[in-house]
């Protein structure tokens, strides 16, 4: 699946620091700032009801976003969202410019059956370690998620980034050593066998 352009209306900003960037959010606007690709750093706001939509999405960080500012768009991928502690309120965003060939992003991985795999239903836990991994992948064809189905999967296995199957011309960002997710605990299956009773004393 291919990732749609989403469109924020943004406004350029020349005061920087804390006063003014804790103005922008009692006015309801999160700072936020371009770079990379060899461009011009730029700093904005957006509007935060536009971000949270966006943000809200599993999708978001697979996202080409498209932010006007005045009668420029630029295109951009969500590189880093920092989020109030207590408040759950979007405080910062980092984008970086969209390249010309190829990009690394960071795309949420979807595991299929995880609650029906074979170590689960023997009694072991599901325990994810990356719910989303870094890829490099062509502009034109990021996408929104990658899947795998981890039914087969028993308890003390894991899943290493090599397991996963990528879209043509996307190619791990991580090691492919790296472990995903794994199933631990004593299942069914793992306790040891029960003992025989021993024999009872000859009686005297």
């Amino acid at each position: 699946m291919i990732s749609d352009a989403r469109i924020l209306i943004a406004e350029e900003r020349t005061d920087m620091g804390t006063g003014p960037a804790r103005a922008l959010r009692r006015a309801h606007r999160v700072p936020a700032v371009i770079y990379g690709a060899g461009k011009k750093t730029i700093s904005i706001s957006i509007e935060e009801k536009e971000i949270v939509k966006y943000y809200k999405q599993p999708s978001f960080s697979s996202s080409i976003i498209e932010i006007q500012i005045g009668k420029s768009i630029h295109k951009v991928i969500p590189q880093a969202v920092e989020v109030h502690p207590v408040k759950d309120l979007i405080r910062h965003v980092d984008f970086v410019f969209l390249g010309t060939e190829t990009q690394n992003v960071k795309v949420p991985i979807i595991y299929k059956n995880k609650t029906s795999a074979l170590g689960v239903k023997r009694g072991g836990f599901f325990n994810i370690l990356l719910r989303k991994i870094l890829l490099n992948c062509p502009v034109d064809s990021i996408p929104k998620n990658i899947e795998i189905d981890v039914i087969g999967i028993r308890i003390e296995n894991s899943i290493k980034a090599s397991a996963l199957t990528l879209p043509e011309g996307v190619t791990l960002g991580i090691s492919p050593g790296s472990i995903l997710a794994s199933i631990t605990g004593r299942g069914k299956d793992d306790e040891p066998e029960a003992k025989a009773p021993e024999d009872s004393k000859a009686k005297k």
